[in-house]
Order: C-alpha cells, then sequence, then structure tokens
C-alpha cells in the first residue's frame, strides 16, 4: 500500500485517467462535426440537403479541377473558394471524396498539351481567355474553369464559371463562387441518384418536334428521363410535363386532362407563344403574326397568369444577317440588330434564375397575371429597360431591320416574360360538367400544394439549326452571333426541374449570398505606412514588451530568494 501513497504514482494515474478521457473524447467525436461559421453571410456553412447527401454516398466521388497553373488573382479566389468547397465536402463525405487539381498546361509537349484541350471541350468543359496586364506586360491565356465528378463508373463534367457576365468580370467570379455548392452537390446528385423522375415531352397539337429538341433532350437526359409524349391521358404516369410551343386547339377532354394533372401534384412548365411566327415563314414581303389559340389560355387563366397575345421588341436583342446590296453578282450579306430576338438577362432573386447569364428568346410575348386565391406568382424573367410591346395580329418583315432604331418607341421596362405559380391551384373544371368519358367521382376541384412554370417564349428551349450540315447547335447557342456563344438557356431549364422535382431542397444553395468587402484602394494607399507599422511592427513590439515584463517580473520574484 506504500506503492499506492507515493507522489510519483499519483503523477502517473492522473496522466493515465486524463489519457483515457482525452481518447474516450476523440472516439465519441470521432463522427460527429461541430464548426462554428463566424461570418456574417454563413459563407461556410452548408445546405442541409448537401450535407445529408454527401453523407449518405454509397461509393467514393473523385473530382478533378482543371483550374491551376498560371492564373490571375481573379481566378485565384474562384480556386479557393472550390478547394475550400471540396474540403467541406470532404469533411462531410467522412472520406468519400477525393480531389486533384490539375494543370491543363502540363504537358510533355506542345500536341500533348492540345490533345488534353480537345479532351476537356470533347467532355463538355469549354476554356475561357483570360487578358492580363502584369507589370505593364500584357499576355492570353487560355484556362479551363470547370471539373470533371466521377462516381459509380459514370462521370459529369461540371461548369464552375457560369456568373451573369453582363455583371463584369469581377462580378461573374463572385456570382460563381456563390454557385459552387450547387454546381458541384448537383452533379454528384445526379451521379449518384439512381431514382432517376421521368418527364413528360408532350409531342402533339403541332408542338415542337424533330430536331430542334436535340438541345433540349442532351441537357435534361443527364438527370431525368425524358419521354416524348402525345395522349395527355398518360401525363398522370409522370413526374413533370413540359408543352412547348402547341399551336392547335387542345381538345375539352386533353384539357380536363391537363387540369387534373395538375390538380394530382403534376409538375408542368408551359413554354408558349402569344402570337404565332416562324423566322423561316417570313418571305420578301413579310408575314403576319396571328394570335395562338389552343385552349390552353382558359386553364392558365385559372390558375392566374395570362400569355397575351401580343409580340414584344428589345433594344437589348441579338444580330440577324440580312442583305443589304450586291458587290458585282455576290449579295452582301450584313448583321443587324433584330428587336424581335431578345437577349433576356434581367431576373428575379430568386434561386431558379439568380446569378444567371443571359437567355435568348425569339418572338416573345408578355405575360400579366390575374386573380387567383391562394397562389403566389413570382415574376421570374424580365425584359430590359427599353421595352416594345406590339399587340397582335402585326406584320413582321426583314425591312424593318434596315430601320433605326427609335429609342422613343421602346417606352415600356422590364415587362414580365416568365412566371412561377405555386400554391393550391382551384380545377378550371369546378362547377363544370366534366368532359364525356371522364369519371366526374375521380374529379379534384382543389389541388395539394403544387408548382409551375408559365414561359410566354415556346422559342427558349429550341435549339437553332446549323445551314451548313443541317444539324443543330447544343441549346442557347446563337448562330448569328459574330462570335457564336452559349446563352444559359440549358441551365434555365434544368434549374425550373431542379426547382420542381428536387423535394430535398438542393437549389436552394443557389441563394447563397457572397458580400465582397474591398479595400477602399485610395485610403490604403494613404494609410499605407501606418497599416505596415500596425499589421508588421506593432506584434514584435507586443512580444518585445512582453519579454521585458517578464524579465524585471522574475528578476524581483527571485531576488527575494537571495536575501
Amino acid at each position: 500500500m506504500e506503492f499506492l501513497k507515493r507522489k510519483s504514482t499519483e503523477y502517473i494515474l492522473k496522466f493515465l485517467i486524463l489519457f483515457t478521457l482525452v481518447v474516450l473524447v476523440n472516439l465519441g467525436f470521432r463522427y460527429q462535426i461541430f464548426r462554428i461559421d463566424m461570418t456574417e453571410e454563413n459563407r461556410f456553412s452548408m445546405n442541409d440537403a448537401t450535407i445529408t447527401l454527401l453523407k449518405n454516398l454509397e461509393e467514393p466521388v473523385y473530382v478533378e479541377v482543371y483550374l491551376e497553373g498560371d492564373i490571375n488573382s481573379e481566378f485565384t479566389r474562384l480556386q479557393t473558394a472550390i478547394k475550400q468547397t471540396l474540403e467541406q465536402f470532404k469533411t462531410y463525405a467522412y472520406g468519400n471524396l477525393q480531389y486533384n487539381f490539375v494543370n491543363p498546361d502540363q504537358a510533355s509537349s506542345a500536341n500533348a498539351r492540345n490533345e488534353f484541350y480537345r479532351y476537356l471541350i470533347d467532355k463538355g468543359i469549354q476554356p475561357t481567355t483570360v487578358f492580363d496586364n502584369k507589370d505593364g506586360k500584357k499576355s492570353q491565356k487560355l484556362i479551363f474553369p470547370g471539373a470533371e465528378i466521377s462516381y459509380g463508373g459514370k462521370s459529369l463534367p461540371v461548369i464552375l464559371l457560369n456568373g451573369n457576365n453582363a455583371a463584369g468580370a469581377s462580378e461573374a467570379i463572385t456570382q460563381s463562387i456563390e454557385n459552387i455548392e450547387y454546381e458541384l452537390a448537383n452533379a454528384i446528385k445526379s451521379l449518384a441518384n439512381v431514382d432517376r423522375k421521368s418527364i413528360a415531352l408532350y409531342q402533339s397539337k403541332e408542338s415542337a418536334s424533330g430536331s430542334v429538341l436535340k438541345g433540349l433532350k442532351d441537357a435534361v437526359s443527364q438527370k431525368y428521363d425524358l419521354i416524348p409524349v402525345q395522349n395527355t391521358a398518360r401525363l398522370q404516369n409522370f413526374d413533370a410535363a413540359i408543352f412547348i410551343k402547341p399551336t392547335k386547339d387542345f381538345s375539352n377532354s386533353e384539357l380536363y386532362d391537363i387540369d387534373q394533372y395538375i390538380m394530382k401534384g403534376g409538375k408542368s412548365l408551359f413554354f408558349l407563344d402569344g402570337l404565332m411566327m416562324d423566322v423561316d415563314s417570313i418571305k420578301d414581303y413579310g408575314a403576319l403574326a396571328l394570335p395562338v389559340e389552343t385552349g390552353l389560355d382558359d386553364l392558365l387563366f385559372k390558375y392566374g397568369v395570362r400569355v397575351n397575345k401580343d409580340i414584344i421588341q428589345d433594344v437589348n436583342s441579338g444580330n440577324f444577317p440580312i442583305v443589304t446590296g450586291n458587290l458585282g453578282k455576290d449579295a452582301q450579306i450584313q448583321l443587324l440588330p433584330w428587336p424581335y430576338y431578345i437577349i433576356l438577362n434581367n431576373y428575379a432573386d430568386h434561386p431558379i434564375v439568380r446569378n444567371m447569364d443571359a437567355v435568348y428568346g425569339k418572338f416573345v410575348s408578355s405575360i400579366d397575371t390575374v386573380l387567383a386565391p391562394d397562389i403566389t406568382k413570382t415574376p421570374l424573367i424580365f425584359t430590359s429597360d427599353y421595352t416594345r410591346v406590339l399587340n397582335g395580329p402585326i406584320h413582321i418583315s426583314f425591312e424593318s431591320l434596315k430601320e433605326d432604331v427609335k429609342p422613343e418607341n421602346f417606352n415600356k421596362k422590364n415587362v414580365p416574360v416568365t412566371y412561377l405559380l405555386e400554391g393550391e391551384f382551384n380545377s378550371a373544371y369546378q362547377n363544370r360538367l366534366v368532359p364525356k368519358g371522364k369519371d366526374e367521382s375521380k374529379r379534384l376541384n382543389k389541388s395539394e400544394s403544387n408548382s409551375i412554370i408559365v414561359a410566354s417564349d415556346g422559342d427558349l428551349l429550341l435549339s437553332e439549326i446549323n445551314k451548313k450540315n443541317n444539324q443543330p447547335f447544343p441549346l442557347g447557342v446563337d448562330p448569328y452571333a459574330n462570335r457564336p456563344s452559349n446563352f444559359a438557356n440549358e441551365q434555365l431549364i434544368l434549374n425550373m426541374l431542379n426547382y420542381l422535382l428536387d423535394d430535398d431542397g438542393l437549389i436552394i444553395s443557389r441563394s447563397k449570398d457572397l458580400k465582397i468587402r474591398p479595400l477602399d484602394k485610395v485610403k490604403a494607399q494613404e494609410d499605407k505606412l501606418l497599416m505596415q507599422l500596425l499589421n508588421v511592427a506593432l506584434p514584435i513590439l507586443l512580444i518585445v514588451l512582453f519579454g521585458l515584463i517578464r524579465f524585471y517580473w522574475r528578476k524581483r520574484k527571485y531576488a527575494k530568494f537571495n536575501e
């Protein structure tokens, strides 16, 4: 027992108890993640849906990011944000996620580098040209702000630079940073989700068909099963239905099917024209744009919106090629602004359209809202500040291209062209007889909480056809631009579907709002010396002062022992 009374034994026992406690605490918190986000906008906090997705991964996810190498400061900011996000992903995935940054320029030869460039472009990761001016030396460089995510033997490209370019390069980078979590998590979910939802693409009543739908099919099929449907009675088998540019009347029975589909919770997206017009129908003397009557107007009116029988012109427009004269035997073709081809770049602050680049519309109509109890109507897309609304029917010809745009005619602004409707919808067949052959006992007069989207442009989801090889361009490509560029039409439909169909709320992470607090360069230059002294000299001075005080305190303390 003398052994237990020894001082050294007491120290050893205390150490063992402390060591055991530390081990137990570590084991207890091994699978617990505890973090405090001290930032005002919670920039380091993740959406619950993202965390749940990462925790439930059954196989490892591999992420290769191609934003590496000699990049400028703005892209370094994006690169840092991607690394921070992936590091958080790695934490929540409990080791089921690995990432790597790859420099596309790091190749043994120019041929190998170009081959790798082609590989990335074929994958869908388009390069961005960056102009830099360092110490007066200007340079131009291709970078690939994208990643490739692999899971379960499949892979998907992710574009990580997708802000609104009209807002400026720096702002577009900031918007891209805000979207990183959503873009990466959405791709992982697309790969990991074995229970794919099915979407009906309605293909009757002279709706859009053929190769112009290829871009839409390519985009949507990455995540959903898109199936052509011609019979409205079959809609009940699908999670969502897309109606694109129908031009013929729906029968009463078909309208009833669509109404009851919505009453039973079916998500619906309508891309409708107010006036019927196709640029290929415009001949030498022009063509007449006439109202489109399909019967869908009656349903939508009951739900709270109305697509007007008009066409919008906007100063913010694309171009169209037109013959302006002849040089000898050769026709002189010139690209001129075509105000019917509208670049839509004015969005609501909503997860569906937030931080999105511009989309391209053709022969767009306006939308009004009407009274509909229990329905919340959210306008998503607007025209610019210089808009003109022409009521139908109207005559459209290429001759108008040669006329100067008169700003005084564009006296309307921010006209809504897309609405999100949410709430409990009242049936258009409430207090009406059901069509012949339909079972009245199964009719629903009111829906549960549901959502539908109505856009007043049937061309938003259609691809342009390349006149040289008769092949469709990807969705959102303007072939008449001086340099063919991609608009965000593909991202628009994917965001719409994700919002309507993803019950876990992953798209809410697009609401992240990062505040950039740039330095006041003038004030920083004026107070440069003071800032340097505070940040460099002051810490050293404090350490020296602490050392001196401690030295004299110890000197006085131990001087008493010598007395």
